[in-house]
């Protein structure tokens, strides 16, 4: 989401909004704390020379809560504004699990913000429950990307794809007993690209002898990315678990017919027989069934992708995302500026200077 952002901010720019990406994960958790430690200063130093109107926090689970934990603070002690993102589909089993230091710590970054961004009205339910005070701050903003060009292949095979970390949680157990259930028939192949469990899956590929069909490619760059979008006709996503995933927001923008769960936000976005099909997570006989109506129906699948991609032009164009997203910091920017919660219920537009994300 952030790569779309950042190249939609390169090729059409914004006036008065100077943006600035600011990094605080590292590779490991051994170069962790370094990364952070350099990202904090960053924002420090960025403020005294250039002042920072807001801080964009992307916020996952885990180790990313920790990490925003400390941002999030040194903006309240730079009397920054910032917009909190959640991204993480097992954020909220995050919050259930965590103690209650950490607990109070969620609750402080919530409620320290000036507004934050959700990806579906599952999130949304989720704060507002916990944090009833947070409901008239919390926008749904479902995830956008660029409007793609559709390459239509007619070699006789239909193409399908996986994109996401391999492993049990986005289901390839299923998916792969789901291509065994459909191994019968000889009109398909499959990629399922992403990091992971790459080698593990490779190896289970081979035992099921599944390797002349089933690619497995490891993780891919964008254009990686895009090229397999292009060259494929049915995006699969069979996982226990998600948000909202840009893979299959980038399906719908290349016209693609979509398989997937009904997990996180997923079904606000995909409507069963309209703009795809929805299967149960866990079910591989299901998914399978699924796959092969897509398989021997190809109106089917033209007529589903083509209103994914209509659905992509009306709701989930990068252009009119930034230019909320923009809105969303201008309104936190004026706020702080002209007086805080007393102008929360009417905002006005303002210039940025410098929001790091």
């Amino acid at each position: 989401m952030m790569d779309s952002i950042r190249c939609e901010f390169r090729e059409h720019p914004r006036v008065n909004v100077d943006l600035r990406f600011v990094i605080s994960r590292g590779a490991n958790i051994y170069t962790s704390p370094v990364v952070l430690a350099w990202a904090l200063l960053k924002i420090i130093y960025i403020h005294a020379w250039q002042a920072i109107d807001v801080i964009h926090i992307n916020l996952s689970a885990n180790g990313s809560a920790y990490r925003k934990f400390a941002v999030a603070a040194v903006a309240s002690a730079l009397r920054i504004p910032y917009v909190v993102h959640l991204h993480s589909g097992e954020f909220g089993l995050f919050w259930e699990a965590c103690n209650r230091h950490t607990r109070r710590q969620i609750d402080r970054l919530f409620a320290n913000a000036d507004s934050v961004i959700v990806l579906g009205r599952v999130w949304s339910d989720l704060i507002s429950a916990k944090l009833p005070g947070m409901a008239n701050r919390v926008i749904i903003m479902p995830n956008s990307t660029k409007q793609r060009h559709r390459n239509f292949h007619d070699d006789g095979l239909v193409k399908i794809l996986f994109l996401g970390r391999l492993g049990p949680a986005k289901g390839i157990g299923e998916l792969l007993d789901a291509f065994e259930i459909i191994r019968h028939r000889n009109d398909w192949q499959a990629t399922l690209a992403g990091d992971g469990a790459v080698a593990e899956t490779r190896a289970l590929v081979e035992r099921l002898a599944l390797a002349e069909r089933v690619k497995v490619p490891g993780w891919l760059d964008d254009d990686g990315v895009t090229t397999e979008l292009q060259a494929s006709d049915i995006l699969v996503l069979p996982s226990w678990i998600e948000n909202l995933p840009m893979c299959v927001v980038e399906a719908f923008a290349h016209g693609l017919s979509v398989v997937c769960t009904p997990v996180g936000a997923l079904p606000e976005i995909v409507e069963h027989e309209r703009t795809g099909l929805m299967v149960p997570a866990k079910n591989a006989p299901a998914l399978a069934s699924a796959l092969e109506r897509l398989l021997a129906d190809p109106a089917l699948r033209i007529r589903l992708g083509a209103q994914a991609r209509a659905e992509h032009a009306l709701r989930f164009e990068i252009g009119a995302y930034v230019d909320k997203l923009v809105g969303v910091w201008s309104i936190a920017a004026h706020r702080t500026r002209d007086g805080g919660e007393a102008n929360r219920r009417n905002p006005l537009v303002a210039p940025l200077r410098a929001p790091p994300t």
